[in-house]
């Protein structure tokens, strides 16, 4: 039964992320956008670049991939990076403008994948700690909760503390519902928030004792982010109070490609009171100014305005999440202010404690923490307002330490060679006539969204010939990796990267994990492969010798999982051994195989002549390319591969297909074994589909489609599945 679960939860990561990617063409095609053609020049000498947001929600697409693959290898630390990276790149969204309908639509789609992801379906990780758990465990019980009753006349409720200068805390039956909750479905989650409650309460309370206000407040940090100082939310906020962009901005919170002091806990603190004491004037009354720092001044206003009360519990036309918001707090702050009367343990967590030293230029972290003796880990945990691996340029940087370890940080900081000290972490690139984004970001081997970022280029923003660029440079360690710098046991391979190439693939297709490639590449987190470049992979000596160990007058193949595949079913179909198709591609017993994974076996000559064969017999159909088509997305709609098709066509391997080529394609037999007048081919469904008009377009019966595809009514098709159809020919 685990095994099952295991197996459909990996099952739907795949599907999942095909989804997504899927979007991401359909997306491509309907937009017509080239990314990899530079931009046009216009008459003037200046170069147009195109809208990033659509490239932005590629590449974070693809991340996402590369982190279920890494979640599904074990690889802990790869999901963290990949995950943080989609993080970054979300909240830059703010900065690219006005997003068109389409693009909010695809935005708001993806990020709601991206929770689901994180919060229910990665193994490795403990979700309850994930930078996007509070707000979504917050949203979620919105559904869960029953409604608030709303009574007319004075409200009631039972006070649990009303001191003055304090934030009266009651309870009702909308409290209790979710002090219940913590206590028992989110327990886990609670007490992972009161352990950073006694790491950050009292630099918290000491910062809001400064501005007068209740040290209640601390607990609206809690709900909004589980006092993570790195949290995200669908809303594009970030950091302990969840500020997004533009009112971060406003009370003076910096955002530059270096630092997001949203995500500075003591920063962030004091414009989170600023804007508290704002709304509390504005409102006073401090039910009202939470609602409003959840769902805004404007909507209180006119709630209040409507019902003729400024009784929270009688603001019944607020939405329902800002209705549960308080309750919500309540809850929060009453188990939080006395945990023991509600079953929780004090947590034995020590209070953040720290002291800062002055960095004059941009410097190395590792160098830095290096100096003071702790783990970068450590140092990051410390200054987590950081979004790079280095302090910032041409500003004096306050960086803190832990306690006690300033005089050993300076002794050992100031002994290095200014060389090794400070290193730059940028180049300056001047702007030739015909370059855009793309290409100095495929000169410089950044990222297009780092450099866009760093020179606060936003849409459509104008590159001037001689416009001087920063173009953001990661400091490595020179020198060639040796060839006896691998681990023992393993052979050194040179693999040339192709285009659609990540590390989480590569790491796949060898039997690795991603972080090993980067440690041999010498590559940093954030370095990013393209294609053309050259990689050096260790793969082990049992693995790399298989072509001449006990397969004598055997051939390799290699077999793509399909939906319902086996190991022993594809033993059965080779004619070989389970136990040996576990020793070839290093599987253990009980791990599970999933869909479009590749196997490598290794069959008898005459097997394989068998499986060639077959792999031309059954149908011949013509297919006509259709503008956006990929030779990727045809094979997949014909459950084909993209190198039976080149070798179909006898295409080259770098060779384009254009709108009205015609394509040969052979099926298999098991798709035309229905009638020998019709052929199976899988639709993949996009935006705006309905079963009845796929129906109507292929000439076949709904009820036929659902046949094929074992759908009941009940059942919904979503973009970028794919449908069984069996059609007639011509």
């Amino acid at each position: 039964m685990i095994k099952e679960k295991i197996s459909n939860k990996i099952w739907t990561l795949l599907v999942l992320s095909s989804f997504l990617l899927a979007q991401d063409s359909l997306s491509n095609a309907s937009n017509n956008v080239d990314q990899d053609v530079p931009a046009a020049k216009n008459g003037s000498g200046f170069v147009e670049t195109t809208n990033r947001l659509p490239q932005l929600l590629k590449d974070v697409k693809i991340l996402l991939t590369d982190a279920i693959i890494a979640d599904s290898q074990g690889d802990t630390l790869e999901v963290i990076y990949n995950l943080d990276r989609i993080y970054e790149l979300l909240s830059e969204a703010d900065l690219l403008g006005e997003k068109t309908a389409e693009d909010k639509e695809e935005f708001d789609r993806f990020e709601n994948a991206l929770l689901d992801v994180v919060t229910q379906r990665l193994f490795t990780l403990e979700i309850t700690g994930a930078p996007v758990a509070a707000a979504e465990a917050r949203e979620s019980l919105n559904g869960l909760m029953e409604p608030m009753e709303v009574e007319m006349g004075a409200s009631k409720f039972i006070v649990v503390d009303d001191r003055d200068g304090h934030i009266p805390l009651v309870r009702n039956k909308n409290v209790d519902q979710f002090i219940s909750y913590f206590q028992n479905k989110g327990r886990r989650q609670f007490e992972i928030w009161l352990e950073r409650y006694h790491q950050y309460g009292p630099m918290l309370k000491k910062i809001l004792s400064e501005y007068e206000l209740p040290e209640e407040l601390v607990y609206l940090a809690m709900i909004e982010s589980g006092l993570n100082p790195k949290a995200y939310s669908r809303a594009n906020a970030a950091g302990m109070w969840q500020f997004v962009y533009s009112t971060g901005k406003m009370y003076g919170l910096r955002r530059t490609w270096y630092v997001d002091e949203r995500r500075d806990p003591e920063k962030s603190t004091h414009a989170a009171a600023k804007y508290l004491l704002d709304l509390y004037k504005e409102f006073d009354h401090w039910y009202l100014a939470l609602a409003a720092y959840n769902g805004g001044p404007g909507r209180v206003h006119r709630s209040t305005r409507l019902h003729q009360t400024s009784d929270f519990w009688q603001l019944h036309s607020l939405p329902r999440e800002t209705r549960n918001y308080m309750p919500y707090y309540l809850a929060a702050a009453i188990i939080g202010s006395n945990p023991k009367e509600y079953g929780f343990k004090t947590p034995k967590s020590i209070p953040l404690q720290y002291e800062y030293v002055e960095i004059d230029q941009s410097a190395d972290l590792a160098v830095l923490a290096r100096s003071a003796g702790v783990t970068l880990k450590t140092l990051k945990e410390y200054n987590p307002e950081l979004r790079q691996s280095a302090t910032p340029v041409d500003v004096t940087y306050r960086l803190r330490l832990p306690t006690g370890k300033k005089d050993k940080f300076l002794a050992e900081f100031n002994a290095l060679p200014a060389d090794q000290r400070f290193a730059p972490q940028h180049v300056v690139h001047k702007v030739r006539r015909g370059e855009s984004l793309w290409t100095i970001s495929k000169k410089y081997r950044v990222s297009i969204h780092d450099l866009a970022s760093v020179n606060k280029i936003r849409n459509r923003h104008r590159l001037s010939v001689g416009q001087k660029l920063t173009i953001p440079v990661r400091r490595t360690s020179s020198g060639a990796l040796l060839a006896s710098s691998g681990p023992s046991g393993h052979k050194k391979i040179v693999y040339k990267v192709k285009r659609g190439d990540t590390l989480g693939h590569l790491a796949e297709d060898y039997n690795t994990l991603a972080r090993f490639i980067r440690r041999w590449n010498k590559l940093e987190y954030g370095q990013y492969i393209l294609p053309g470049q050259k990689l050096t992979l260790w793969i082990k000596d049992d693995v790399a010798q298989t072509d001449t160990q006990d397969n004598r007058g055997r051939v390799k193949i290699t077999h793509t999982v399909k939906r319902g595949d086996t190991i022993g079913h594809i033993a059965d179909n080779y004619r070989v051994s389970s136990r040996n198709i576990l020793s070839w591609n290093k599987l253990r017993s009980r791990q599970h195989i999933y869909p479009g994974q590749k196997l490598i076996l290794w069959v008898k000559n005459d097997t394989a002549q068998k499986v060639s064969r077959n792999s031309n017999r059954g149908k011949k159909v013509t297919y006509t390319v259709k503008r956006g088509d990929t030779i990727g997305h045809i094979a997949e709609d014909y459950n084909s591969t993209t190198g039976k098709i080149k070798v179909w066509n006898n295409m080259k391997s770098g060779a384009y297909i254009r709108p009205g080529q015609k394509l040969t394609i052979w099926l298999e037999s098991d798709q035309a074994k229905n009638s020998a007048e019709e052929v199976k081919i899988y639709y993949m469904v996009k935006r705006g589909d309905t079963l009845s008009k796929i129906a109507e377009n292929h000439r076949v019966r709904m009820v036929s489609i659902m046949k094929w595809n074992k759908l009941n009514k009940s059942h919904t098709i979503f973009p970028g599945q794919k449908l069984a159809i069996w059609v007639k020919q011509g």
